[in-house]
């Protein structure tokens, strides 16, 4: 009963940054080319604190219902690999992307930094699709 509570709930949070991670990855990344450059850093200060909101409390609920169902379901492959997956999309989140946003506020608009920004959210984006449908399938 905990362990399907506590997958209702990551599966909740992993929709809403798969969907989330697509929409940056599709739409949100690739627009900041077109912001002008002296309201960039404005922009990106926005942008980092609007997506926080959001972001933040999904990746920490998402974080500690996979782990919990790790410790619960040990013995079930998909746990592993589910938090493995969890792990490396908080690495590429806070090694990469969040180092990138941070120049991006303090030195305004670098077209080689969005660019960067886009390539490397594959990571995250391919990573929560991954987790997302794993879920699901996990279930059926």
């Amino acid at each position: 009963m905990i362990a399907e509570m506590i997958w209702s709930l990551q599966l909740f949070c992993s929709g809403i940054m798969c969907g989330l991670a697509w929409f940056v990855q599709l739409n949100h990344y690739p627009l900041m080319l077109a912001i002008p450059a002296d309201h960039f850093a404005e922009y990106e200060r926005e942008h980092v604190r609007r997506t926080g909101w959001i972001a933040a409390p999904a990746m920490l609920a998402e974080l500690a219902a996979g782990l919990g169902l790790a410790y619960l379901l040990p013995h079930v492959w998909y746990t592993w690999g589910n938090t493995s997956l969890l792990l490396l999309l908080w690495a590429s989140t806070f090694l990469i992307q969040v180092p990138i946003h941070r120049q991006l506020q303090r030195n305004g608009k670098n077209e080689i930094l969005i660019r960067r920004l886009v390539t490397t959210n594959w990571i995250r984006s391919v990573a929560w699709t991954a987790v997302f449908i794993g879920l699901i399938l996990h279930r059926l």
